[in-house]
């Protein structure tokens, strides 16, 4: 049985309803074109949208991208397909919102009290809303993927649930994550490392849940979709190593996106070196220092940043290999796990109670602080005028097939009218 010592720290159900509420807004207000002038995004248009339309919400479900199975994102769609199709974009965009808001009530919950203090967590909390890196991430339905995974390890981490329907939730929350992307072949060491030490027949079950997930995906990578991965040449190197850690965990966590990774010349490439050395010096000292779930924490965020370096998901233009884009690209969906780890680390190390040992984190947290505010509004995506295209198609003839540009430059949204 696992100990239920100590305060219950939670919040109110009131108080978590309007805690989810301001945590939409927050989102909404990195990314505001999302909600006042809603556009499709890359695969929620190009993929999700487009086969949910064109091929039957319940066929898609069985399809795989990039080798996997993707059923959140193919919900979102399914139940856009119920809205004229102006409406759809905002639709999938609201459901994004909703999902990426959910951790921070899981936080401020009185089931992860073990994080610390509520403040503490709310601190936390605040950390994981205002990220900075992390242009990708917002209000896409697509990245809601990596939101759920770090749904499912807060859960995992978590004080069990008390009664049955919590428990059902929690399994539900497990199965959605487990079928949207290939993140329960990373859950479930982390599931077999808290059963272990919490040493719950629940948490066992926990665990042979993901392990099953596990082969499913398994079965979509190797026997459905083989080849679903990128082609394009890896082009690992030593210093691209350097230069992604430095310039896009470290550095992007503390500034926001820059250039840095990239810039040329002997003198960057030596403030990277000492940027990568000192970054991995502070994550190995938290490590050392943290508590139970920040440690798996830890360790998640690395297998996900590993996994994403040896197989990344990149499609470069030609000339330049996965690894030299990955260099050059701020704010995907890669640097979400880890710039998070490196944050919550910084928060952690600034809570000690020696006075010297709070001194270089809680400066390196004022400097994030910087990042936040400088990298808090992300762009709006380009007016591709959506509206007028979605009401071209509204009057077309049935059979009519129709292309529709969508950002980011280069990507469409192929539709045969019905």
């Amino acid at each position: 049985m696992e100990a239920q010592t100590g305060a219950d720290s939670g919040l109110k159900a009131w108080q978590q309803c309007a805690l989810f509420l301001c945590a939409g807004l927050l989102l909404a207000s990195r990314r505001p074109d999302a909600l006042l002038h809603a556009q499709f995004y890359a695969e929620d248009g190009h993929v999700w949208f487009a086969d949910a339309y064109n091929l039957g919400w319940w066929t898609t479900l069985f399809r795989t991208q990039d080798g996997y199975f993707q059923t959140l994102p193919r919900i979102g769609a399914a139940l856009a397909l119920h809205a004229p199709l102006k409406l759809a974009p905002l639709l999938m965009n609201l459901l994004a919102i909703a999902v990426q808001a959910l951790p921070v009530n899981i936080l401020l919950s009185a089931r992860s009290s073990a994080w610390g203090s509520l403040r503490h967590r709310a601190m936390m909390a605040f950390l994981y809303l205002a990220i900075p890196n992390s242009g990708e991430m917002t209000v896409i339905l697509t990245s809601t993927q990596w939101v759920l995974a770090l749904i499912v390890f807060l859960l995992l981490v978590a004080r069990k649930a008390a009664g049955i329907p919590g428990r059902v939730l929690d399994n539900s929350m497990v199965i959605l994550c487990g079928l949207t992307g290939p993140f329960c072949l990373f859950l479930f060491p982390v599931a077999i490392i808290v059963a272990w030490n919490k040493r719950d027949v629940w948490r066992w079950m926990n665990a042979g849940l993901i392990a099953c997930l596990c082969f499913v995906q398994a079965y979509g990578l190797l026997i459905v979709n083989p080849h679903g991965r990128s082609p394009v040449e890896l082009g690992a190197s030593a210093q691209l190593l350097i230069r992604i850690v430095a310039g896009q965990v470290y550095l992007g966590t503390l500034l926001g996106s820059n250039g840095l990774s990239f810039n040329p010349g002997a003198g960057v490439f030596i403030f990277l070196v000492i940027a990568a050395m000192a970054g991995t010096a502070v994550m190995a000292t938290g490590f050392a220092r943290a508590g139970f779930e920040l440690r798996l924490f830890i360790f998640l965020a690395l297998l996900l940043f590993t996994a994403s370096l040896i197989s990344p998901a990149a499609y470069p233009p030609p000339g330049i290999t996965r690894w030299e884009m990955l260099a050059r690209v701020p704010g995907i969906r890669y640097w979400f796990f880890p710039d998070i780890a490196f944050a919550w680390t910084l928060l952690a190390l600034s809570q000690a109670k020696e006075l010297w040992r709070r001194i270089l984190p809680m400066f390196l947290l004022a400097i994030l602080c910087f990042g936040i505010a400088r990298d808090w509004r992300h762009p709006a995506l380009k007016d591709l005028h959506f509206a007028e295209d979605a009401k071209r198609f509204d009057g077309a003839s049935e059979g009519t097939t129709m292309t529709i540009a969508i950002n980011p430059q280069g990507w469409n949204m192929e539709l045969v009218k019905r």
